[in-house]
């Protein structure tokens, strides 16, 4: 009996001993250094389906504009007949939009005291003008003496939207001033972040009496952003540089609304080269250094022909 309860704990103990040499063995634990060392990184990056590779040269837009020599617009130009220079160096065409395109657009007037005699015409030049749009188009009415007071919440394209905001507009009182910079600030912060074309139509005096922006500031913003600024001039003041400047640097235009009857043909003309646009984008073939204004020539392959796009542009990164 003895022998027997010998040999069947003997092949208890055998049976275990082969089953555990068959289990698989736990991992060992990691030691400390272990756990803290970080997975292999790949050397290179791999871009699989569907990802966007990222484009580290920042992309150059210019809107240009072509008209022949009775003043009509050019539209039935494609991207071969286009040629684009930076310092004088032909660069590749990688982006091209044709004249069918949305735009955004902020309405910037001034009501300060000085437009009194304007007010009322100029809120129907500006109906006039969002009356035009079409579906995708929109526009945010912002109105500006010495404070800033934005029409919409955001930029709409409801024309009967926007012209019920735009009769709301009112002059300012007189002892508040103009905020003529801090409003060209204002509109170019809210188009900065918004794609596709965008312009800013900024109808003032010129005169500027206080805040915290400066002429300076606004010029080279302006200069470095991709919207185009169209200026009206009213009054019978002298022309002013900082409103020419505002045009010539973003390949826009300025206007000198003289009298009322001249407020809503230059809305108009405004209205109608913002349709009749392309958008040239290229990647400089040398890459932008911070601060140094870079040149900016187009040309055309159509004779008799008029170009008007912006002529420098300086690269912030």
């Amino acid at each position: 009996m003895k022998l027997y309860r010998k040999s069947l704990l003997l092949l208890v103990l055998l049976t275990a001993f082969a089953q555990a040499q068959q289990a698989p063995r736990p991992l060992p634990r990691p030691t400390p250094n272990e756990r803290q060392s970080p997975m292999p990184v790949p050397t290179g990056e791999e871009v699989g389906e569907g990802e966007v590779v990222r484009v580290t040269a920042s992309l150059v837009s210019v809107p240009v504009s072509v008209v022949d020599r009775q003043g009509k617009y050019v539209v039935d130009l494609q991207r071969n007949d286009f040629r684009i220079y930076e310092d004088g160096v032909e660069q590749l065409i990688t982006h091209f939009s044709n004249i069918d395109q949305r735009f955004s657009v902020v309405l910037l007037m001034d009501t300060s005291g000085s437009t009194a005699a304007f007010l009322e015409q100029m809120k129907e030049a500006a109906k006039s003008f969002v009356e035009q749009l079409r579906p995708l188009d929109t526009v945010q009415p912002v109105y500006f003496h010495g404070e800033i007071k934005p029409l919409t919440a955001t930029s709409i394209s409801d024309p009967k939207l926007l012209s019920a905001a735009i009769d709301q507009m009112s002059l300012g009182p007189g002892d508040l001033g103009t905020r003529l910079y801090d409003a060209v600030d204002f509109a170019q912060g809210v188009l900065k972040p918004v794609p596709g074309r965008k312009a800013i139509i900024l109808f003032t005096d010129g005169e500027n009496t206080w805040g915290k922006a400066t002429m300076e500031g606004t010029l080279r913003e302006a200069e470095e952003s991709d919207t185009i600024i169209y200026t009206l001039q009213y009054g019978d003041p002298p022309a002013q540089k900082y409103l020419q400047q505002l045009a010539e640097r973003t390949g826009g235009r300025y206007f000198m609304s003289s009298n009322v009857n001249t407020i809503s043909s230059s809305f108009a003309e405004v209205a109608q080269e913002l349709r009749q646009q392309y958008v040239l984008g290229y990647h400089p073939n040398e890459l932008a250094q911070k601060g140094p204004e870079r040149k900016i020539r187009v040309k055309v392959r159509r004779d008799r022909v008029a170009v008007r796009a912006r002529r420098s542009y300086t690269y912030k990164p």
